[in-house]
């Protein structure tokens, strides 16, 4: 048998392995025989080793200090997750729910699996998906590609295969992460055409969510309940998520509460109707709408979308549902299951990466998910005022590319230049992530504004490179930005200290001058490349009137800015 490399779907809440084998795609099923396996660890009651998939799914509900779960969402950070007194952090969880899926494959294909194509939410940033990368490893697989779940899903539903042009978007709301992704399929090529989304929302926060309301019905509160009797809490939070699924189906269903040790000395039976329930996820489905409409702006589509595929457990809610409907006045694809798509079309990528005859013409690209670009300064009432974010390579920039831009120098016989390299989509640098350094010798002395040629390079494998070149002369520095699969929590307590002396200090006192600069940063943030120039104008003249504080510049900055907000978003605001 040829070396098989598998798809994989390393989801929050579930995961999935999928091979194409030539002629299509199947799903390979773990030892207990199911398609889909808990990403759960839990420590094994019977010895010192780790559970992973639904015995650990069990553990966590009866006994939640000996298990861990969407550690997803803590990929690329610095937490730790405790399982008793031994502590884990989310690379090391999940290295185990890998070598898990990897052992499954192995004893269902009878051949060993070293090689896999694993999937990542779309907006991950390089962090978290050089993270997940290392947890591969660390599972004894070859990481081919890293791939986006949504591009994924669009394999899955087979748009590559389409002999017409189309316009795709892809709604995928899984356990833990939210991505929004339009796509366009032309001449045999799914290209991807923009991405948004959020790494923190997903059919887990709607189970919290819906946890908070029952604990509520009897007088108790998530917080509280969490500290006294955990176990009961997690007993509580198994029987809200077979709840949520249940209303999907039905008007009205009754959650038992367990007794909680020292609260609540008995069960007590709570019937939660669908409506009450969708009511409670009123600013679950608000959180969906801001994403949405960032990809489809920075989309730019000239005509209507010919489809829209949902993937992902939590879009079977029909709130969820009834949200895509509205948003898109259009019924969802139905073609492909919502839970496996990701790994189908993880799996035809692998088939690709191994150069599989029978996909050799399928063409898929890819975007960047964040900015990259480095640290700037910028002069604001006859003030060099340093902290600005500069981007080389725009979000949504078609990879891989090569990107130049030109910098200078800000003092005279100025010989050196420290690039500071930030990922991000703030205009200030200490909201973004900092990447690294590179420093740049040999500039010739002269009066500012001696320039040096910045190039980076991006590849789809998430590697970026940049040179610094001075100008006129053969003078480069080169660098490749390796990604540190932790961050600090020394320089975390840096940035939120920053953070908070920024607010200490602020000079928008005045609640509606506030309120213009955190809308105006908000759609900064979400326009395409070449709608932000007229916006960061804006804000740099409404900056430099709050800096030089003359009362009538700050009354025609502030209305002008306020202006092209309108512009941009009409008025619409939640």
């Amino acid at each position: 048998m040829a070396r098989p490399a598998i798809g994989i779907d390393l989801g929050t809440t579930n995961s999935v392995i999928a091979l194409f084998d030539g002629t299509g795609v199947r799903i390979l099923p773990n030892r207990l025989g199911g398609l889909m396996t808990p990403s759960v660890v839990a420590l094994d009651p019977d010895g010192d080793g780790l559970l992973t998939g639904r015995p650990a799914r069990e553990i966590l509900a009866l006994a939640p200090e000996r298990a861990a779960a969407t550690f997803k969402r803590g990929i690329g950070g610095d937490r730790e997750y405790k399982l008793n007194e031994s502590a884990y952090n989310a690379v090391e969880l999940s290295a185990c729910v890998l070598r898990s899926l990897r052992e499954d494959a192995s004893a269902a294909l009878g051949t060993e699996v070293e090689a896999c194509v694993v999937t990542v939410p779309a907006y991950f940033n390089e962090e978290q998906r050089f993270a997940t990368i290392k947890a591969a490893e660390l599972a004894g697989l070859e990481v081919l590609r890293v791939l986006n779940e949504p591009t994924a899903a669009a394999m899955a539903y087979g748009i590559h295969e389409r002999d017409r042009d189309a316009e795709i978007l892809v709604f995928d709301l899984g356990g833990g992460t939210f991505d929004v992704c339009v796509m366009e399929l032309f001449e045999g090529t799914l290209q991807v055409r923009s991405t948004a989304g959020e790494s923190n929302l997903g059919g887990e926060d709607f189970t919290r969510r819906l946890v908070s309301v029952v604990l509520h019905e009897v007088g108790l509160s998530f917080e509280r309940a969490e500290m006294v009797d955990p176990a009961a809490l997690g007993l509580l939070a198994k029987r809200c998520e077979l709840a949520k699924r249940k209303l999907s189906e039905s008007e009205q269903v009754d959650i038992v509460v367990p007794p909680f040790e020292g609260l609540l000395d008995r069960p007590v039976p709570i019937p939660i109707s669908r409506d009450e329930a969708e009511e409670a996820w009123k600013p679950l489905l608000r959180r969906l709408l801001a994403p949405t409409k960032a990809a489809l702006r920075a989309a730019r589509l000239t005509k209507p979308l010919d489809e829209v595929i949902l993937v992902g457990g939590a879009t079977r809610m029909p709130c969820v549902r009834a949200f895509v409907q509205e948003q898109f006045e259009r019924a969802p694809a139905e073609s492909v299951d919502a839970d496996l798509a990701v790994a189908h079309g993880a799996a035809i990528q692998a088939a690709l990466s191994l150069r599989d005859a029978a996909v050799e013409d399928i063409v898929v690209t890819d975007v960047l998910s964040h900015s990259l670009g480095v640290e700037v300064v910028q002069e604001l009432a006859g003030r060099i005022v340093p902290g600005y974010f500069s981007p080389v390579i725009h979000r949504n920039t078609v990879i891989p590319t090569v990107r130049t831009d030109l910098f200078s120098t800000i003092h005279a016989n100025q010989t050196v230049l420290d690039l500071e390299v930030y990922e991000g989509e703030s205009r200030r640098v200490e909201e973004n992530r900092h990447m690294g350094s590179l420093r740049v010798k040999g500039i010739p002395k002269g009066p500012p504004g001696q320039g040096v040629e910045v190039s980076f390079t991006y590849d789809v494998n998430g590697i970026l490179e940049v040179e610094a070149r001075v100008a006129g002369t053969d003078r480069f520095v080169r660098k490749i930005f390796t990604r540190d699969s932790r961050t600090l929590s020394e320089d975390a307590l840096k940035r939120a200290a920053a953070r908070i002396r920024k607010l200490k200090n602020d000079p928008l006192k005045k609640i509606e001058y506030r309120d213009l600069m955190l809308r105006a940063e908000l759609l900064w943030k979400d326009l395409p490349p070449e709608g932000r120039s007229m916006l960061a104008g804006a804000i740099g003249d409404f900056e430099s009137a709050i800096a030089g504080r003359n009362p009538d510049e700050l009354r025609t900055a502030y209305a002008t800015l306020f202006e092209v907000c309108e512009q941009i978003d009409g008025g619409d605001r939640w």
